[in-house]
């Protein structure tokens, strides 16, 4: 199984990705932030994104072959459902169960989150990148999926993460 976390930065998609995994038994965590941390970094680089997934596809297919792993989480910042589409059409070949969640919450709430873990100047960079991705999140997402929206505005993360082990099967 193959499970997605998106949103926009400060919203608690790693926090999320962390405590899901250690749901499974067994599970590798994924963040797309750090694998596709590469220098120079572009932000909008098709390239970089289509290197990244690649990637992303490549560490799946070691862990599955090399270590039995069958579980993932992935978390990243989907901008649009084509980008979205294209990783789970490069992960599809690998595991057919894909399951994608958009993490949503009041801008307050993710204000608070971002000043709770950042300060000084990259507190004011991060306030400004989420109100930018929660705009272009938003708009995409009433073109096309972005994964099922999961408000976290009054969840704590492991409430949210209840929520997702249920919807893909979880078991209690």
């Amino acid at each position: 199984m193959i499970v997605i976390i998106n949103g926009p930065n400060g919203i608690g998609k790693t926090s999320t990705a962390w405590e899901l995994s250690a749901r499974f038994d067994r599970a590798v965590m994924l963040d797309g932030d750090h694998i596709g941390a590469v220098h120079p970094f572009e932000i909008y680089d098709d390239a970089r994104i289509t290197y990244l997934y690649r990637t992303l596809a490549h560490l799946i297919a070691f862990h599955q072959r090399e270590g039995g792993y069958a579980n993932f989480v992935i978390n990243y910042v989907f901008e649009s459902p084509e980008s979205l589409e294209d990783l789970r059409r490069r992960l599809r070949p690998l595991d057919d169960r894909i399951y994608a969640f958009r993490l949503v919450a009041a801008e307050s709430a993710i204000e608070a989150r971002i000043l709770a873990r950042d300060t000084g100047d990259d507190a004011a960079w991060h306030l400004n990148r989420f109100r930018e991705l929660l705009a272009i999140q938003e708009a995409a997402a009433r073109r096309g999926d972005l994964g099922e929206a999961l408000d976290t505005t009054a969840l704590s993360v492991a409430e949210a993460v209840d929520v997702i082990w249920r919807r893909v099967g979880g078991k209690p």
